[in-house]
């Protein structure tokens, strides 16, 4: 047996999340405010799995996307628009996305150390062959040095764990390898999410971080909404010209750098009121 290795932070992940299963139950608490109730709700709606899986699926839920005082529920903004079917699909997975990186932030970590350096050597064609393949050596590399117990099946568990997520969000792509019916090969590439969903990341970065403004240079390579969707600079840069237009943020030069200043006193608020005046996939 291979001995642990206790070298960093963060358990080992093992617990999967099903993004229609989750969006499910949070527009549950709509019905049920109250936590118990909202439990044995959720788990008589869950009855394909085990109890205890059950169990695992509402707890896992509760803890990374919903807020709670008193045994009741709180709705957030972020719980009122993943609860607003009529917003659409991807802009509801959008937001899910985020918030589980929030919650996750070892799988924030990889899209800042793996999958983002990988998906940049590709655009900026400095990649040959088939290097944007994250392969197991980048993978057992990054959590190596991050898992609080690192042993050969904790480090694949994780791995498993990262690579499975972040496929079914989009963010990185499954190909199937010749010969072998389970084994897969995994790339990195740039992600376009909802711009709306991008906005209201941005405000809760801003807001999370006590900030009012920053360049436009910073927001467009390296925050963490911008790290967290893969996004290409381009694409962080429409997406505040068009949150200009919007009324969320103001831009203006300081020196020679341009800043982005978001807009009123609570700007994920005012992001969120946006959002929901809009009906349907944009």
């Amino acid at each position: 047996m291979t001995p642990a290795t206790a070298t960093g932070p963060y358990g080992p992940l093992t617990k999967s999340i099903d993004i229609d299963e989750a969006l499910m139950l949070i527009g549950l608490t709509r019905e049920y405010p109250d936590v118990q109730s909202w439990r044995e709700a959720a788990m008589a709606c869950l009855p394909q799995a085990s109890h205890k899986r059950r169990q695992e699926i509402v707890h896992d839920v509760q803890k990374k996307f919903l807020t709670v005082e008193r045994n009741r529920f709180v709705e957030s903004q972020l719980a009122r628009l993943l609860a607003t079917e009529r917003l659409g699909a991807k802009l509801r997975r959008d937001l899910l996305l985020a918030q589980y990186l929030r919650a996750t932030p070892l799988v924030w970590e990889a899209m800042r150390d793996v999958a983002l350096p990988h998906a940049e050597a590709i655009a900026g064609q400095l990649a040959r062959g088939d290097s944007g393949e994250i392969t197991l050596e980048d993978w057992t590399a990054f959590l190596t040095g991050r898992l609080s117990t690192s042993t050969p099946s904790t480090i694949e568990k994780t791995r498993n764990h990262i690579t499975a997520h972040l496929t079914k969000f989009g963010l990185l792509e499954a190909r199937a390898v010749p010969g072998d019916r389970i084994a897969k090969r995994f790339y990195a590439r740039f992600y376009e999410p909802d711009m709306r969903a991008f906005w209201f990341s941005l405000a809760t970065e801003f807001d999370g971080r006590g900030w009012t403004s920053r360049s436009l240079d910073f927001v467009s390579s390296a925050s963490w909404t911008r790290i967290a969707y893969c996004a290409t600079p381009a694409f962080v840069r429409y997406a505040v010209e068009e949150a200009e237009r919007a009324g969320l943020v103001a831009t203006d030069f300081f020196g020679s750098e341009k800043q982005v200043t978001l807009r009123g006193p609570d700007p994920v608020a005012r992001v969120t009121e946006v959002i929901m005046m809009h009906r349907g996939e944009r």
